[in-house]
């Protein structure tokens, strides 16, 4: 019994910022020193990030305006309570809006979508999002809900692999996955190394894709999903954390993680695709965890120039998304239209843990 994954959509706040406009306001705001000043501009010109978004408008109003920073940022910071407010409020319609799009590209009945998984790491709601998309959507009340949180940047991996199961138990199954991230309520005003790194990269954005096995007439296969593969990496558990704090959650990120997962990737690849493979006979989709990532696996596999694109203009328009990133790419390769029969995916997070999934384009024979 094959899945498919039978429809795929994406959505991101109203308010887009130009990385170039980003660097200027923090340097403004934070009145950093002259090292520090150079320091950041280097970190944002070198980011291949043209624009992120946020569900966060201050940065468009004047500062006597601020709704979440408030007039005293940063001698007075917003703190962890708060940051989860909004997300609260935001993530279920950011959530919505993505979920309500991939519900009208399959074009099916909502109401035999039969299983909900809803992946977050930037907020806490409980009851979950999954419960505001039961109502929000006019799911049934009756629908298999479940919530992935805190896996990270490859939580995508983990909502594809856990609905791939769901529909290989019954034919009649469809399952909604959401991925939803609002990383900008994290920004973190001290600058040390993994403060500027991480406020450099991420952004907010939310995608779902619908899974399902043997479509009906009705239904198309944009991909089957072939093969699910993890890979925890021995001794890195400190190399890459995500960390409650009072002000917010903080990303804990070693300069050695495109090294080490370089140095991983190729027997991974290996184990996920199988031994008669080649690089180019394939799209890949690779987590745009940044620019350095891209380029570690790149020159891990030798792929040529090109193969990466979806990646790279992903990074480029949206900058990291965490989970919902890697559906980006997808999104951004159904697009392109490729003749190629097999995607291969592959992500990263906390632990470290590769992830990878082997798709098939299910117009290509």
């Amino acid at each position: 019994m094959e899945v498919s994954v039978l429809a795929i959509a994406t959505a991101v706040p109203s308010f887009a910022f130009a990385q170039e406009q980003i660097v200027e306001k923090i340097i403004d705001l934070l009145s950093l020193d002259s090292e520090k000043t150079q320091t950041i501009k280097k970190l944002y010109q070198n980011s291949a990030i043209r624009t992120r978004y946020s569900v966060i408008s201050d940065f468009t109003k004047k500062r006597p305006e601020w709704d979440f920073w408030g007039t005293d940022f940063p001698k007075k910071i917003p703190g962890m309570a708060q940051r989860n407010d909004l997300y609260k409020i935001e993530a279920p319609k950011l959530a919505f809006e993505a979920a309500a799009k991939a519900l009208k590209e399959w074009g099916g009945d909502p109401g035999s979508i039969t299983h909900v998984i809803s992946i977050s790491c930037t907020g806490v709601i409980a009851p979950g999002i999954e419960f505001d998309l039961m109502r929000l959507l006019n799911l049934k009340s009756s629908i298999q809900r479940l919530g992935i949180n805190f896996m990270g940047c490859f939580g995508a991996f983990k909502g594809l692999s856990v609905a791939r199961s769901f529909a290989k138990e019954n034919p009649k199954n469809r399952v909604l996955v959401v991925c939803t991230e609002l990383c900008s309520l994290h920004f973190q005003v001290e600058q040390t190394p993994d403060n500027m790194l991480a406020n450099s990269l991420f952004s907010d954005g939310a995608a779902a894709v619908i899974v399902g096995a043997d479509p009906t007439p009705d239904e198309t296969s944009h991909w089957e999903i072939h093969n699910c593969t993890s890979l925890g990496l021995e001794s890195t558990t400190e190399k890459m954390k995500w960390e409650a704090g009072d002000q917010g959650f903080v990303m804990k990120l070693s300069h050695t993680v495109p090294v080490l997962l370089g140095r991983q990737i190729g027997a991974f690849i290996q184990t996920l695709v199988g031994e008669n493979f080649s690089d180019s006979d394939c799209d890949w989709a690779i987590h745009p965890g940044g620019k350095s990532i891209i380029q570690a696996i790149e020159k891990a596999l030798k792929l040529e120039e090109g193969l990466t694109k979806a990646s790279w203009e992903t990074l480029a328009d949206y900058g990291n998304m965490s989970s919902a990133t890697f559906l980006f790419v997808l999104k951004n390769l159904m697009g392109q239209k490729s003749s190629k029969k097999w995607t291969v995916g592959v992500g990263f997070g906390p632990g470290l843990s590769v992830e990878g999934v082997l798709l098939k384009r299910s117009h290509v024979s």
